[in-house]
């Protein structure tokens, strides 16, 4: 039989005999770390780490697998800090915090929102933050809305920055020229300049506070009707 595969000698067996999970994990938060999710395949990392295809098989039997568990290291030292300041403050921290270090890992916003179920240490953070909440005054199922909602919010929007920022037409200055360009004629009636000085103002990170402050702020005030719904 006739076989495109490359034979194995006894240096890629020493190799493979050598080569730990953990290793091929770290590897592969590096890669993404540089180059985006995207880049991830199991023959990419093997090129990376010095190995053949077959010796990560040997050790993670799929690229899913591959990928779940290093996105699952993603953010394990992101924490709540559980100091006694106001909630809000805390969970504004945290969701600051989370949103740097998604975007240290380019593409790992984007695949948890389309994962059936969070990553392994996800659980942990879900009952900390849900601990939290409660704590401070929340209802066992409110509390668990209010992270459910801050949670997907923090995903979709680091997401959303991510798929801009590769878009390099967004990224040009937004001058009264190209607000009317992009405008046209037929709203001859909006002021072009104010239009342009919004949007050059309005950053990604004073997006991010700003929606973030507005959603804690609108959880505490609902805590009373959601816990009427409970």
């Amino acid at each position: 039989m006739v076989t495109d595969a490359a034979p194995i000698t006894d240096g890629d067996a020493n190799r493979r005999a050598a080569l730990s999970r953990d290793e091929i994990i770290d590897a592969a938060l590096a890669l993404i770390r540089r180059e985006g999710i995207a880049a991830v395949t199991m023959r990419r990392l093997a090129d990376e780490i010095g190995v053949t295809p077959m010796a990560l098989y040997h050790h993670i039997p799929s690229k899913k697998e591959l990928l779940d568990e290093a996105v699952g290291r993603v953010g394990r030292e992101v924490l709540i800090a559980h100091d006694g300041r106001p909630w809000i403050d805390q969970v504004r921290d945290y969701a600051h915090g989370w949103r740097e270090e998604l975007h240290r890992y380019p593409g790992v916003a984007g695949y948890l929102l389309r994962q059936d179920a969070p990553p392994q240490m996800a659980w942990r953070v879900i009952d900390d933050a849900v601990s939290l909440l409660v704590e401070n005054g929340f209802e066992e199922r409110a509390a668990a809305r209010a992270y459910a909602a801050l949670a997907s919010w923090v995903l979709a929007r680091c997401d959303q920055e991510e798929v801009m920022a590769g878009h390099a037409r967004l990224n040009e200055p937004w001058s009264v020229e190209r607000v009317r360009d992009l405008i046209g004629e037929s709203h001859d009636n909006i002021d072009h300049e104010r239009i342009s000085g919004y949007l050059s103002e309005l950053s990604h990170d004073d997006h991010f506070g700003y929606a973030l402050d507005r959603l804690l702020v609108g959880i505490d005030a609902a805590r009373t009707d959601d816990a009427s719904d409970a």
